[in-house]
């Protein structure tokens, strides 16, 4: 697994890594397969920010591709 160095609460614009995105049906990937915001929760886990899809899954650091800070 790979750790970062951001806070809980930090916010990150990142698109999810492919393996990831190969879990999620077909219609899901593409509406999730571009940059999206996500925020650090207090479990180390990452939440997409507002879930605006529905999507209540966090995610891990390594299931983000290249994650910069906002």
């Amino acid at each position: 697994m790979t750790s970062d160095s951001f806070a809980t609460g930090s916010t990150v614009k990142a698109c999810l890594a492919p393996d990831t995105l190969d879990n999620f049906d077909p219609v899901l990937r593409r509406m999730l397969c571009g940059a999206q915001h996500f925020t650090k929760q207090a479990d180390g886990r990452w939440r997409p920010q507002g879930c605006q899809l529905g999507l209540a899954r966090c995610f891990e650091f390594s299931d983000l591709l290249l994650p910069v800070a906002r």
